[in-house]
């Protein structure tokens, strides 16, 4: 997954949390448009096959 759609989709998720915290509607409404607005930047991702992620190794954390 490219960087700017990794970090595009925290910063949806972020604000769709802020929305649910605010009282005042028109601030809401707002966040959740900017949320709206980068989904749509990023477009849709292809689905993530589960099964063969979990099938590959693991990578070391270190250098060998």
């Amino acid at each position: 997954m490219p960087r700017y759609t990794s970090f595009a989709r925290e910063a949806a998720a972020t604000l769709l949390r802020m929305a649910k915290t605010t009282k005042d509607p028109q601030v809401a409404s707002g966040l959740i448009q900017r949320a709206a607005d980068l989904k749509d930047r990023t477009g849709e991702l292809p689905p993530v096959d589960i099964e063969a992620v979990a099938e590959e190794p693991k990578k070391p954390l270190t250098k060998n």
